[in-house]
């Protein structure tokens, strides 16, 4: 064989390789960062929590749609209802650590308090799908059409899966991973907030056809029966609870509400272009908002908006990792 041709298969393997393994720059242990998963450019953005500084952007080039972070901060999925599917890094390495080969379908995930499982919701399967922490799935469960919103209880005995399209709750018994009640929800519904001192569980939503939502759904834990709606126009998807009470992003109206713990609004004001995902630490809010392209600092007491930071295209959902010394 010729030398040229030697030289030529070598550059191959090594290309290929390193498409199989993708490495970006690590975010270290140490930091507290804000991650924004921007959906339209298919980056990841890694932020410094207190002043913005970009500690790196991962061109992951796949077209996820949602992500979610381990228990322990270390990991972070990637899905998408398109991927066959869901990726895995490391972020203190950058690493690609593998791919669960679950199929399509993905639309959420959640990992278990302990770390011990990951359940995903399959709008191809219409099932919310239980896997191990090696990527084993353990069972798969009758839900709705597009369980899009998954909410798992401190005690780790029950998950919430919140159906997008059917206009159903259901409960699953996660040690005995079977579906014990459901429960009506508005059509469309999305985001919501276990509030489990209270016995509440708060629903968001989009709305059907020509009727948006305006409206928060409070539901009783114990049996679903309907509490109350609170009003929180337009189109509530997000919800943070803190010591100054709970907080609800409607993106319809790029709204943020403040309600006391028993309910009544305290404050609301306008925040970002069609903001979709809050999160909330030290006395800040963290939005994103996804036309703009930014995470949007709000003061918690005042909400008054402290900074702008830059994110990539489509910023759709943000997390918090808190370093660690």
């Amino acid at each position: 064989m010729k030398r040229a041709s030697v030289w030529m298969l070598l550059c191959c393997f090594f290309l290929l390789s390193g498409c199989a393994n993708p490495s970006f720059p690590p975010v270290a242990d140490s930091l507290s960062v804000v991650i924004s998963l921007d959906v339209k450019a298919e980056t990841v953005t890694f932020l410094n929590a207190e002043n913005g500084g970009k500690i790196a952007r991962w061109n992951i080039n796949e077209p996820f749609q949602g992500g979610a972070l381990s228990s322990d901060g270390r990991t972070l999925l990637l899905y998408g209802r398109d991927l066959d599917g869901v990726y895995r890094y490391d972020l203190a390495t950058g690493k690609l650590l593998g791919e669960w080969k679950i199929g399509s379908g993905i639309v959420s995930a959640a990992p278990s308090p302990d770390g011990r499982t990951w359940f995903f919701g399959d709008s191809t399967h219409h099932a919310v799908r239980v896997v191990s922490r090696d990527g084993k799935e353990i069972a798969r469960l009758s839900v709705g059409r597009s369980p899009m919103t998954l909410l798992v209880n401190r005690q780790e005995t029950e998950l919430y899966a919140i159906d997008f399209q059917d206009g159903r709750a259901f409960v699953i018994d996660t040690s005995r991973l079977r579906v014990i009640r459901s429960f009506s929800v508005p059509k469309m519904a999305l985001g919501g907030l276990m509030r489990e001192r209270q016995g509440e569980l708060w629903v968001g939503g989009h709305g059907s056809g020509n009727k948006v939502e305006k409206n928060v759904h409070v539901y009783s834990l114990q049996d679903g029966r309907l509490l109350r709606t609170i009003a929180a126009p337009v189109m509530p998807v997000d919800f943070v609870e803190t010591g100054r009470g709970v907080f609800v992003l409607s993106h319809g109206s790029n709204t943020i509400y403040q309600f006391s713990k028993e309910g009544k609004q305290l404050a609301s004001a306008s925040v970002g272009a069609n903001p979709f995902a809050m999160e909330a630490a030290g006395s800040r809010l963290y939005i994103a908002s996804y036309d703009s392209d930014e995470i949007i600092v709000v003061d918690e007491a005042m909400l008054r908006p402290l900074a702008r930071w830059k994110t990539g295209d489509g910023p759709l959902q943000l997390f918090i990792r808190e370093g660690r010394t």
